[in-house]
């Protein structure tokens, strides 16, 4: 089969005409018998021909698809470097198809060396640092799908001739339909995938740092088995990931509130804004629980401005919803930690807005489940800080 499609380089209309004939015999016959193997990996090989025609590559992809499920799990785990390696320089929608192809069975990936440096290598992710961030962000995304959910089932037209999406809690219009696949996951096969995927975060192929969020998110989950999961996989590397790096932190915000967009007096955003398809909705509850902790117990979440603050007016003050009582509790400890952590020269220019956000929760009376003394202690220390810094 890889023979023929080769030949499709370079060959006159004529016998062009009849391989592809042949294709479409050989296309019917294997189509409906799943009991046909493919020879996937000589395909991958050809797929990766740079001297490859677009219409040798996107037939190519065809039999990849239509065989990879029909291989035994074993070897389609041996063959899924090889199909991250085909990534490279692919047209998006090729990417998708493949990383959707290898979800499934990502829990039986596994290298043949417990050299923790040479299981890094495995993937071959370091030497194709674009594929290893499309790929790190699929996974991501692939964890924060909502179960029953696809950008095919919209919510009530806006206007006549156009509909709008819900999109989910954390992603963009754009990612959610990139890995929410062609039509609605069962929630049991989706909730089997993500816990395959988690277990895969757990096997040492990738870096500390690349599951440190894909973890916590996991274990926000409203599924127990991939919660349990991620919790157990996040106490194994509890010790290995440092929640100091800023890298990490700032992928922490980001997650916290989406994509901030800087609109101008006539609130329309201002120029190189991120696309609207693009641009990622803030975590919902759920994650945001998850999420907190980590910035209470980092210095490094205390410098970070203005992300900090946002973060603290949005859970207090906010009006989309995705905040509680326990949530605005940890606004108020956060304001303390700010305090506490934040360098001298950077604390002096928000001490004002931190003081006056503690004077607007003791002033409006909210009983919400905050502490009113531990938030007129805010509010003491802010004040002496400031005072002290003055003198």
């Amino acid at each position: 089969m890889d023979f023929r499609l080769s030949k499709q380089k370079g060959i006159k209309e004529g016998v062009s005409k009849k391989v592809l004939e042949l294709l479409v015999h050989i296309n019917q016959r294997v189509k409906g018998n799943d009991n046909i193997q493919l020879p996937v990996d000589s395909l991958l090989v050809q797929y990766q021909d740079p001297s490859a025609t677009s219409f040798v590559t996107n037939f190519t992809i065809i039999y990849i698809k239509m065989g990879f499920p029909r291989m035994p799990l074993n070897k389609q785990a041996l063959l899924v470097p090889a199909v991250l390696s085909s990534l490279q320089g692919k047209p998006e929608s090729h990417q998708d198809s493949l990383l959707l192809m290898i979800m499934p069975i990502m829990a039986e990936v596994m290298a043949p060396t417990e050299d923790p440096a040479k299981k890094l290598n495995y993937l071959g992710l370091s030497e194709r640092p674009g594929v290893a961030k499309t790929f790190h962000a699929f996974l991501l995304d692939y964890l924060l799908l909502p179960y029953g959910s696809h950008p095919s089932i919209s919510s009530e037209p806006k206007e006549k001739g156009s509909k709008t999406l819900n999109v989910p809690a954390a992603m963009s219009e754009h990612a959610w339909k990139r890995v929410a696949g062609d039509a609605v996951m069962p929630s049991e096969v989706l909730e089997k995938r993500k816990c395959s995927i988690v277990k895969f975060l757990g096997t040492g192929l990738l870096a500390d740092m690349e599951i440190a969020l894909p973890l916590l998110i996991s274990s926000s989950d409203s599924r127990h088995s991939v919660a349990t999961e991620a919790d157990t996989v996040q106490r194994k590397f509890a010790g290995f990931i440092d929640w100091e790096d800023p890298n990490l932190i700032g992928k922490v915000y980001a997650m916290f509130l989406g994509t901030l967009v800087i609109k101008d007096k006539q609130g329309k955003a201002t120029s190189g804004a991120v696309k609207l398809e693009h641009r990622r909705t803030p975590s919902n509850t759920r994650i945001r629980l998850k999420l907190m902790p980590r910035l209470l117990n980092s210095r490094e979440a205390a410098m970070q401005f203005p992300a900090c603050i946002q973060v603290t007016f949005d859970l207090l003050f906010g009006t989309t919803g995705n905040s509680n009582a326990k949530l605005k509790t940890m606004a108020v400890q956060f304001i303390h930690h700010i305090i506490e952590h934040c360098p001298e020269n950077r604390l002096s220019a928000i001490g004002a807005v931190l003081l006056s956000a503690l004077s607007r929760l003791v002033s409006g009376g909210d009983s919400s489940g905050l502490s009113l003394e531990h938030t007129k202690n805010g509010s003491s220390n802010v004040r002496s800080d400031d005072e002290e810094k003055q003198n």
